[in-house]
């Protein structure tokens, strides 16, 4: 074979299922990918997909060297992980994944005191509620809020932090608008993945009325919750964090996930990344009360949220 590097491409087509997700995972264009499937295809002299309407199956070929290129791929990935772990520089390169209302609305200021500290380390953020793989070395390190400790890969090394709640949220403004008028309703604002709005969420002094409205991603339930649109629920060091929202009245808050640190067995051992392990694990730790929602204060005009 000319290149191995192809099983790469092979790989995220078949774990996709399609050209368009294994073109996103790997970072690359459409084109990039079908050409290097077919330069696959070419050395092994063999068709490994067929092009459904639902998207891209293995073919006979295809399912036979689906193990055998697994293999390789985690063996290249050990390689470069063994030798990744016996760089004890305080530089170079250092890839965190996290949740992205977690670097934005609460650690950004901790990453940026970091980097200050240590300005020889590349800090590289990756956000996004999707887990990523440590084992193949998708990032060094991962903040993950997890909702079931069972579901942890058991070859992963964890520290568990804090549990974090959440709450039901208002604007101020609409608020008050409630408050002036009885005649007025609110509406649920919902991520769509989340479903309905939960029983625990209800409140007997808060009326709702007409369908709720869905959102697709935080930031826009963010949005629709500041714009006054309706109600909604969100973590408690989302949501206790913004002056513009208030808790509604009698509402309680609701335990959501803990917060891990995870690395992988390796990646561990290399100086900069247990460097930032302890680093960011203190830094969490001074933010218990908010993100168990201990820390909030109903009324604004007492002073502002402790930490």
């Amino acid at each position: 074979m000319d290149s191995w590097d192809d099983i790469r491409f092979f790989l995220a087509v078949a774990r996709s299922g399609s050209v368009r997700g294994a073109s996103v995972g790997l970072g690359v264009n459409h084109s990039t990918v079908l050409r290097r499937v077919s330069n696959l295809e070419a050395q092994l002299g063999a068709l490994l997909f067929e092009k459904l309407p639902s998207g891209y199956k293995l073919t006979p070929a295809g399912e036979e060297i689906l193990d055998l290129a697994i293999s390789m791929d985690e063996d290249s990935s050990l390689l470069q992980t063994r030798v990744f772990a016996r760089d004890q520089n305080l530089t170079g390169p250092l890839r965190v994944a996290l949740p992205p209302s977690l670097a934005s609305e609460l650690l950004m200021p901790d990453f940026a005191a970091f980097t200050q500290l240590h300005p020889e380390i590349e800090l590289q953020i990756a956000t996004s509620y999707e887990a990523v793989n440590l084992t193949t070395r998708q990032a060094d390190l991962a903040i993950r809020l997890v909702y079931d400790q069972l579901t942890l890969p058991p070859h992963l090394f964890g520290t568990r932090l804090q549990d974090v709640h959440r709450s039901v949220y208002i604007s101020r403004e609409f608020q008050n608008r409630i408050l002036n008028n009885p005649q007025c309703s609110a509406r649920w604002i919902l991520k769509e993945e989340d479903g309905p709005a939960p029983s625990w969420a209800a409140n007997p002094d808060l009326e709702i009325g007409g369908p709720p409205i869905n959102v697709s991603d935080m930031a826009s339930q963010l949005s629709a919750v500041r714009a006054g649109m309706g109600v909604t629920i969100l973590p408690c060091f989302v949501g206790d964090l913004d002056r513009s929202l208030a808790r509604v009245a009698g509402s309680t808050s609701k335990y959501y996930g803990t917060l891990w640190v995870l690395t992988h067995g390796e990646t561990r051992k290399t100086k900069r990344v247990r460097l930032f392990s302890e680093f960011i694990k203190a830094r969490i730790a001074l933010y218990s009360a908010l993100l168990s929602g201990e820390a909030y204060i109903d009324d604004a005009s007492k002073g502002s949220l402790t930490k």
